[in-house]
C-alpha cells in the first residue's frame, strides 16, 4: 500500500495498535461472551493470527503513529 500511496503522490500513515496480548485476549473473550458477533475466535485462533504480526519499524519508510492503551 505504501507504493500505491507514493505513486499517487498521497501521504500515508500506518496506525499501529501496540496493545499487550493479554488485553487483546481479554477483549476477545468479552466480545465472545456478549454474543454480538457470529465469529467467536478461540485462544488457538488468537495465537495463530497474532503469530503473523510483526511490529513496524522505521526502516520500512512508513509514517508510523503508535497507539497504546492508557
Amino acid at each position: 500500500m505504501k507504493g500505491v500511496a507514493e505513486e499517487a503522490g498521497a501521504a500515508h500513515v500506518l496506525h499501529w495498535l501496540d496493545v499487550p496480548d493479554e488485553l487483546c485476549r481479554a477483549r476477545m473473550h468479552a466480545r465472545n461472551a456478549s454474543g454480538a458477533h457470529e465469529f467467536a475466535p478461540t485462544d488457538a485462533h488468537f495465537d495463530l493470527i497474532t503469530s503473523y504480526f510483526v511490529p513496524p519499524s522505521a526502516e520500512e519508510g512508513l509514517e508510523i503513529v503508535v497507539h497504546r492503551p492508557e
